[in-house]
């Protein structure tokens, strides 16, 4: 599963007082790509906000006073644009008390 399948939860975990759904990002940011990838990626954010908001997240993974956390785990190197808009995504799902996160962990080939 990753960042192009939607309504799938590509993988979580609990751990450390939040509950962590990850999107597995394998898209490389092409200079002519990136507003497409931008918006496959916001469509996929959004589908795990669904998740979170309509309480599955909880019933699936359990409440226990754990955080929700989205947290992407890219394969290709961000660009500037990219990470603007991750940090504007950051701040609002952190004003609805959920978190984000995002790494970039290169395939290894």
């Amino acid at each position: 599963m990753s960042v192009i399948d939607r309504n799938i939860i590509d993988f979580a975990y609990v751990d450390d007082g939040k509950i962590t759904l990850c999107i597995s990002d394998h898209i490389p940011w092409e200079d002519d790509l990136v507003q497409g990838h931008l918006e496959i990626l916001q469509e996929k954010i959004n589908d795990y906000l669904d998740f979170i908001t309509s309480g599955q997240i909880y019933e699936q993974y359990g409440d226990n006073g754990n955080v929700p956390n989205i947290k992407i785990i890219f394969c290709y190197k961000t660009t500037n644009k990219v990470e603007d808009f991750l940090n504007k995504a950051k701040c609002i799902l952190n004003q609805d008390g959920y978190g984000l996160e995002w790494i970039y962990r290169p395939l290894d080939v």
